[in-house]
């Protein structure tokens, strides 16, 4: 074999070696794009569906809200419960690991009457903006009691 053919022959195999850790370095290694937190709501059933609607002032509605951590770090987190803007209801579910879930029945309570929302704020750590822009939102017709 030349001297050439070695030289061509080792830059192939050096250039493979490289390219395969790239490949390596690429799967394991995660994008900064790929952070985000799941938060949602379901019924006291835990469906997604049937969503309470036709409810009494003054007593207390039940859903289920779930939080999934895929941030890579650490993060505590909290949900408010808004009525008409003023804060119903504060729900701790603290600290969560990456990729760990945080799933519970909540119960809060509507005042007033009439067609109203509930609107469900996500926060982390100790920011006072919503980690989540827009709330998620039940909306809700309520009767006398």
């Amino acid at each position: 074999m030349s001297v050439f053919n070695r030289i061509l022959c080792a830059v192939l195999i050096s250039a493979i070696i490289l390219c395969t850790g790239f490949i390596i370095y690429l799967s394991v290694t995660p994008s900064s794009n790929d952070k985000f937190t799941e938060f949602y709501i379901l019924n006291e059933n835990g469906k997604a569906s049937d969503y309470p609607f036709d409810v009494k002032a003054g007593q207390p509605v039940t859903v289920v809200l779930g939080v999934i951590n895929h941030e890579y770090r650490l993060v505590n987190y909290k949900i408010q419960i808004k009525q008409n803007g003023d804060i119903i209801k504060t729900v701790v579910v603290g600290p969560l690991q990456d990729k760990q879930k945080w799933e519970e029945k909540v119960d809060f309570t509507i005042e007033g009457t009439g067609k109203s929302q509930a609107e469900f704020y996500l926060f982390t750590d100790k920011s006072e903006q919503p980690h989540i822009k827009d709330p998620l939102i039940l909306k809700l017709n309520i009767g006398d009691l």
